[in-house]
């Protein structure tokens, strides 16, 4: 911990609670929890890029806050009517605010939903209330539009930089033979981060900027020279490229914001390339590095081109295909909406019956068992067995600080500092186990300071959180499980399924039609389905995972490598057919790792004959391709 995370956790907690205190001053005490949520949904959101559509999201949380307070406030009428109304607002923002790529979103929307149905207020004071959730979606907006708007820019490019300083250190690291995982891991993660901007930016989930599509074309140049640099040997004609690839990346990492840096980029690839043409260098390893140094060179050059008015500017000349549409629960692949179905129908039992005890049974604080409800019953059925014990754990432990630290301080200014200090230390801690123990202290504090007791507070709270476990543990157990290995086979089979759309687009090229937005589509979502995986697997990675990643990996950089090369480049007429045959093999599911084999050797004897270097290039990336899938279905038989 330094001292700018510490002005900045204490800048940061000044700005909540004025907001807070604020937002009560404005719409009163009853409503001051919804400052609450709309906050923390402020916070979780600055991570997406929500500014491509500005208006409609800002109509869709207006018409989400309504739909969740409305819902709330007939859910008070009557506890038989709470029943279907709790099912369905939990249903519809469990199931809309789980995707299956990113991170989840529901969690202030739920908060907010439990926080109104905690404070009712009668009809009179409902268009205060209606105010309060409109106001609290356009704040979520307007914090957007402030942080975000420009976020593929600024964060963007400081991305490309840090990649390219990376590469540079791995360099330096093949150079002295030295170990470089870890640099590989900060690559890894810098790619898909930049990437996960880009496919935030997409307008109608889709379209990608003028910018993201260049900036993606980079993302893909980098990566596929961090896999070149791992399979150059150390003979001194590919030995020779890693100082010209070193100077190529310094120089990249400059032109992302210098003109002139561009320039000079320029002038020493074509030296550069004239040498290795004066040498008649035969590599095609080292030919494949030169290609996509080019296609980084260019690409940098033309978003130097490109003016402020032009980076967010969409060429939406293609029809959004079948495939990239929002799907219906019936028409989908199972892969695509298992996990927020089984979410959403746990959930959505989850609130309705506890929900249900608690008003039936009319218990005093009630709430909290909801709230616990909702904090364990999450996506994965393994990660909420850990968070029950940390759910007890922790409450439990808060519970006895609180007690013990109001038994020493009695008055209530004191007890007050007490509270806001635990709000306080939750900037530094994150780790779940430990985070609950605060929260647990700053709501029976916080509960006391009205009541002036703490003992059946503390008691109440302990009961009624481990009756909320046991209730999630028995959803969770037996109304649609979703497992870690439900997670795993639905992600891959999703890999599986996008690879197979992206060998189509390439066929489609080959024969010149494809679709430039799909295969960008495409490759943004297979690094968000391995960031998913490795997230998920976090705790638990096996080295067949690793590996399988690694070969998907590869054919999904290598086919988009390809697809770029034929829009630059194209192909022979005399190699069409050759080269679709080729890919319609590798679209055939059927074939195992024996005609792969085969198809492999055979067109390893081919390139050698071939007498165009384009032609070498073409086949080489394919030949690449037919090996790593080889692979996986030895891995799978």
């Amino acid at each position: 911990m330094n001292k700018k995370t510490i002005i900045t956790n204490t800048v940061l907690f000044v700005l909540i609670v004025g907001f807070i205190m604020g937002f009560g001053a404005i719409f009163g005490n009853e409503n001051i929890l919804i400052g609450v949520s709309t906050i923390t949904a402020m916070l979780m959101l600055l991570e997406r890029d929500l500014t491509s559509r500005p208006v409609g999201n800002t109509l869709k949380f207006i018409a989400l806050n309504l739909f969740i307070g409305i819902g709330a406030f007939l859910a008070g009428f009557n506890v038989w009517l709470a029943i279907p109304i709790h099912f369905i607002v939990m249903f519809v923002v469990s199931y809309s605010l789980l995707f299956n790529l990113k991170n989840p979103l529901y969690l202030p929307f739920s908060l907010q939903y439990l926080f109104i149905l905690a404070s009712p207020v009668p009809l009179n004071l409902m268009p205060t209330r209606i105010a309060a959730l409109v106001v609290g979606a356009l704040a979520i907006m307007g914090i957007q539009m402030l942080a975000n708007k420009n976020k593929i820019t600024k964060s963007g490019d400081k991305k490309i930089q840090a990649i390219c300083t990376s590469l540079i250190d791995k360099i330096d690291l093949l150079k002295k033979g030295e170990d470089h995982v870890k640099v590989d891991e900060k690559i890894v993660e810098d790619i898909a981060g930049l990437r996960s901007i880009i496919y935030d930016k997409r307008e109608e989930n889709y379209y990608l900027t003028e910018e993201g599509r260049l900036k993606l074309n980079i993302s893909a140049a980098l990566e596929k020279m961090n896999m070149l640099l791992d399979n150059l040997s150390k003979d001194e004609a590919q030995a020779v490229i890693l100082e010209d690839v070193h100077q190529c990346l310094q120089l990249a990492s400059e032109a992302v914001q210098d003109k002139n840096a561009v320039d000079k980029f320029d002038t020493y690839y074509s030296s550069m390339l004239a040498k290795y043409k004066e040498e008649h260098n035969h590599s095609l390893i080292v030919l494949r590095m030169l290609n996509n140094v080019d296609f980084l060179r260019s690409s940098l050059a033309d978003i130097q081109d490109l003016s402020k008015k032009q980076t967010n500017v969409v060429k939406n000349l293609e029809q959004i295909p079948k495939k990239f549409q929002k799907m219906t629960i019936s028409t989908a692949p199972s892969h695509t909406n298992s996990i927020k179905l089984s979410y959403a129908v746990r959930m959505a039992v989850g609130i309705t019956l506890s929900g249900f005890i608690v008003d039936f049974f009319e218990i005093q604080e009630g709430r909290w068992m909801m709230f616990t409800v909702l904090s364990v019953i999450i996506p994965l059925y393994e990660q909420s067995r850990q968070k029950m014990r940390d759910r007890v754990f922790a409450t439990i432990t808060g519970a006895i600080l609180v007690t013990g630290f109001f038994m020493l301080f009695q008055g209530d200014v004191m007890r007050s500092i007490l509270i806001m200090t635990a709000g306080y230390l939750m900037n530094y801690i994150k780790v779940y186990r430990y985070s609950t123990i605060l929260v647990t202290f700053s709501a029976i504090g916080a509960a006391a300071l009205v009541t002036g007791t703490t003992e059946i507070l503390t008691l109440n709270r302990i009961l009624l959180v481990i009756s909320g476990v046991v209730l999630a543990l028995l959803i969770n157990k037996f109304i649609l499980p979703y497992k870690l290995d439900d997670a795993n086979r639905d992600l891959q089979s999703m890999y599986e399924d996008t690879i197979h759309e992206m060998l189509k687009e390439v066929h489609d090229k080959v024969h010149r039609k494809g679709n430039d937005h799909g295969i960008k589509n495409l490759l943004l979502i297979t690094t968000m389905i391995e960031d998913r995986l490795k997230l998920n697997n976090q705790e638990n990675h096996s080295e067949e995972g690793i590996t399988w990643l690694k070969h998907q990996r590869r054919i999904a950089c290598t086919l988009y490598e390809l697809y770029g090369w034929i829009v630059r480049n194209g192909i022979t007429e005399s190699n069409v057919e050759v080269v679709s045959s080729r890919l319609t093999l590798l679209m055939d599911r059927s074939a195992n790792a024996d005609v792969l084999s085969k198809t492999a050797h055979a067109l390893d004897a081919h390139i050698h004959v071939m007498p165009r270097i384009e032609d070498r290039m073409v086949a080489s990336m394919i030949l690449d391709v037919t090996e790593e899938m080889k692979a996986l279905k030895l891995m799978n038989d």
